[in-house]
């Protein structure tokens, strides 16, 4: 699938989503706390959103980020490299790929790349639990008031309805696998 059907794809995905439960634009923005015009780019295929607004709008449709990506019908999958999706925001240059998720299913899979000194902009927050296994380098993981320091091996699960972030720690960056239960 190239780069602008993977656009669209997610764009219609979720205007359907949306249609279907009777909201209006202002309306899923304002519970996805975006702005509609933003929304309004992403149903037209204009932008992709980023991982922390693909995750808004999947909660406030009362669904995963999964339902919201285009997919093939295939009942076993294999993703190599993943699904790229973007960053934060402008200049953040955190990498994340979505390496599983379907319609229909509870878990998802990401792997993260953040380059030392690059932190997520603002702690973040969804419905489920999360798996964070660290492949490489060192972070800090804060969940809620609470730090805790993960290297290369160590894994944390956290609930994933309190807010939680991300600093890698150390010259190289930390590169992580994220596995989310709904």
């Amino acid at each position: 699938m190239m780069a602008e059907e993977w656009e669209l794809g997610v764009g219609a995905r979720v205007r359907t989503a949306r249609e279907e439960r009777g909201l209006t634009t202002r309306a899923l923005a304002s519970l996805a706390g975006l702005s509609q015009s933003l929304l309004s780019d992403v149903e037209n295929g204009r932008t992709v959103p980023s991982v922390a607004s693909l995750y808004a709008i999947a909660e406030a449709l009362g669904t995963g980020p999964a339902e919201l990506l285009p997919q093939d019908d295939d009942s076993a999958r294999l993703t190599e490299h993943g699904v790229p999706l973007p960053s934060a925001g402008p200049g953040e240059a955190v990498s994340t790929r979505m390496l599983y998720g379907a319609p229909g299913r509870r878990i998802e899979v990401y792997m993260s790349s953040y380059p030392a000194g690059q932190t997520d902009p603002e702690p973040f927050q969804h419905s489920g639990e999360d798996i964070i296994m660290v492949l490489e380098g060192r972070m800090t993981l804060t969940v809620g008031d609470r730090d805790q320091e993960l290297r290369a091996g160590d894994a944390a699960w956290l609930d994933s309805s309190a807010p939680h972030s991300i600093q890698p720690l150390g010259r190289t960056g930390v590169r992580i696998i994220v596995i989310t239960a709904r």
